[in-house]
């Protein structure tokens, strides 16, 4: 697995936010939200995000490497739609409420540094290889929590919380087992988590 780490990686975040949002394109299609504009420019940017994710993995697997660098310009483009659409959505929810619960912190706070390391892989993809691929891939786990957070719940309602855990840490596990040390954007990035979970338990969940 060291070999494909990150199109295996990219393959577990594709498969988890199909099934984490399976209710949306799936089995539950009337939704109210399936016909919300903000919902749908969403989903779209989300959806070729980590599609795109798993065709660059894919091209570095195979050492297409020119194809990669041209896909790379339009993931830029990608990124930019997905992270205005989030913004947007926090943002007007943030306005709806007059505050932000606890579960939305936590999920806000990752979704920031993910635009920080993201945009470091972007401005090291000619420079720094290592740095470009790992700060994309760490970037994206960052932004996974609402498809881990859905997948759990459609999947594993009753255990909900055991199989949560279980999941984060067996992906930041992942992580270690494959830098063989404990890289700076995932200390980071854990340490973020944490606290947002932490943050939670404190005040009494969602």
């Amino acid at each position: 697995m060291r070999k494909n780490f990150y199109f295996v990686m990219s393959i577990i975040y594709w498969l988890f936010m199909m099934i984490g949002f399976s209710d949306n394109w799936l089995y539950d299609t009337s939704q109210a939200s399936n016909f919300i504009l903000k919902f749908q420019i969403h989903a779209f940017f989300a959806f070729c995000w980590f599609s795109l994710l798993v065709v660059q993995t894919g091209l570095i697997r195979k050492n297409n490497f020119n194809t990669h660098k041209r896909l790379g310009i339009i993931g830029m483009i990608i990124f930019t739609g997905m992270i205005l659409s989030t913004g947007y959505l926090y943002l007007s929810r943030y306005l709806e409420l007059g505050y932000m619960a606890p579960l939305s912190k936590m999920v806000f706070s990752q979704y920031l540094f993910a635009i920080v390391l993201t945009t470091i892989g972007f401005v090291k993809r000619k420079s720094n290889a290592l740095a470009h691929k790992t700060n994309i891939i760490l970037g994206s786990l960052l932004l996974m929590h609402p498809a881990i957070d859905r997948m759990v719940g459609h999947l594993f309602d009753d255990i909900y919380i055991f199989v949560w855990l279980g999941i984060y840490f067996i992906l930041f596990g992942l992580f270690v087992w494959y830098y063989k040390k404990i890289k700076w954007q995932l200390a980071i990035g854990f340490l973020i988590w944490l606290a947002g979970l932490v943050n939670m338990a404190m005040n009494g969940g969602l």
